[in-house]
């Protein structure tokens, strides 16, 4: 069965079937590279070209294509930095009849504002400059020197990066121990079916099942007055088995919550679902430490290309309430002042194991 489009790319789609016939951009100011000229959809030669016009023409194409994204990107970002153009950006896009969807600019632009310098230069192609995106810069330098001398393709350099993240996370964080007054978590949790868009978490990481999240030994390792944030996406709230039973089994009552709007639009079978619930949870008596001012209830921040990325503005926000010490679940980088147990381990310390057994 065919995947179903979304709105935005059936928009797309019908803006570029538009534009087909409408003059392009190099078919009115063509590209002269001495031998060739270049219009939207052909290299035509001028005469009888010499060897080196072709090989310079042929250079000037490789090196459009690999820099044109980029382009894209930086462009991107410097129009999303301009406070006065924001009212009027999505418009002056679709008047150029771009065959992007808003979603590919926006990933354009991260690419574009993540990876920069050395890194940039290095990377084979944009796709592998994708993959490195989320890394600190020396990784990226690291990773894009090895793609291009082990010519490595795109799928080669994900299951590369991957497997070392599995390892960096199984050699540093695979036990747990201590007891924590604030925990933050963001479980792999499972979904019944695949939303419309056909990306599935199962696309980006490994779930978990909701007793296999509820067996986790969360209690063993939470003071007795303790709070816990819980991120819950919007689908999840209703499950029976889901998120209550995970909650009661960690120990941990359901309190109050908060909601982020990611201004961007997501998918969803009845409404778009653009937010997502931050359930806020307690173990015996834990009040904010500094209660006041009260922080607001919506957060309206643009979510992260990155699937399931959070903003670390929340983050902030738990540590400005609360003092530590600070445990994050199923992290995704170390963060100072925090134990951070990463999404691929499962190992827990023994005692831990016992008495939640």
């Amino acid at each position: 069965m065919a995947k179903r489009r979304s709105t935005e790319d059936t928009a797309a789609l019908s803006r570029r079937r538009e534009s087909v016939d409408e003059p392009q951009l190099f078919d009115l100011h063509p590209l002269n590279l001495g031998g060739f000229k270049l219009t939207s959809r052909r290299a035509e030669p001028i005469g009888r070209p010499t060897l080196e016009q072709f090989a310079g023409a042929l250079q000037f194409a490789v090196a459009a294509e690999n820099c044109s994204p980029y382009w894209i990107g930086d462009l991107w970002n410097y129009g999303e930095g301009r406070q006065d153009w924001r009212d009027r950006m999505d418009q002056a896009i679709k008047d150029l009849g771009s065959p992007f969807t808003h979603k590919t600019l926006m990933n354009m632009g991260y690419i574009s504002r993540k990876v920069q310098g050395r890194a940039r230069e290095l990377a084979p192609t944009i796709g592998h400059a994708s993959e490195v995106a989320a890394l600190e810069p020396d990784e990226q330098v690291e990773w894009m020197d090895r793609a291009k001398t082990e010519g490595m393709s795109v799928r080669d350099l994900r299951l590369e990066v991957k497997a070392s993240r599995r390892r960096k996370v199984i050699e540093g964080q695979a036990v747990l121990s201590g007891m924590f007054r604030v925990i933050y978590a963001d479980p792999p949790w499972p979904y019944g079916d695949r939303p419309p868009s056909g990306s599935g978490a199962e696309q980006h990481y490994t779930t978990m099942t909701i007793d296999d999240i509820c067996r986790l030994p969360v209690e063993a390792h939470a003071e007795q007055n303790s709070v816990l944030f819980l991120w819950v996406p919007v689908p999840l709230t209703f499950e029976n088995p889901g998120p209550r039973e995970v909650i009661e089994a960690w120990g941990f009552k359901a309190k109050t919550g908060r909601c982020w709007d990611k201004v961007l639009h997501g998918f969803g079978h009845y409404v778009d679902v653009r937010h997502e619930n931050l359930w806020i949870c307690t173990r015996g008596s834990c009040l904010p430490d500094r209660p006041t001012p009260m922080l607001p209830s919506v957060v309206v921040e643009r979510r992260s290309p990155i699937h399931s990325e959070k903003p670390e503005s929340f983050r902030r926000d738990i540590e400005r309430l609360y003092d530590g010490p600070y445990l994050e679940l199923f992290g995704r980088k170390p963060v100072e002042g925090w134990t951070v147990f990463g999404n691929d381990a499962r190992l827990w310390s023994q005692e831990a194991t016992a008495q939640a057994s």
